[in-house]
């Protein structure tokens, strides 16, 4: 496979790597943001996505690209796996309590269906 440099032989940075990056850590923010957890959920899923075509641009030509900016798709990518799950958590927490609150709201109130 051929490696192609840029004109300057200066690599570039990877596009959406630092995007990324930034959503995958702001999905792991979102976790302790109370209803913020759907956000969450749409960044980390945001941050996956561009680290894949991030990776998917580095695998094809990784002579133009710095390691660098591999390593912050990489980095975002697990950010965005990690605040992707832990916000599901919280989502699936969340809604069970409030099926549990209103399930013993009912139960105590004697109503009967």
């Amino acid at each position: 496979m051929e490696v192609i440099d840029n004109v300057n032989g200066i690599k570039e940075q990877l596009p959406n790597s630092n995007a990324a990056l930034v959503m995958g850590i702001l999905s792991l923010v979102c976790i302790c943001c109370g209803p913020a957890e759907i956000v969450g959920i749409i960044l980390g899923i945001l941050a996956i996505v561009y680290a894949k075509k991030a990776k998917t641009l580095y695998d094809e030509n990784p002579g133009r690209y710095t390691e660098d900016s591999a390593k912050n798709a990489n980095t975002g990518r697990i950010c965005g796996i990690v605040g992707l799950c832990l916000s599901c958590v919280w989502v699936i927490c969340a809604i069970s309590f409030w099926i549990l609150m209103v399930l013993g709201i009912i139960a105590g109130t004697g109503f009967h269906f």
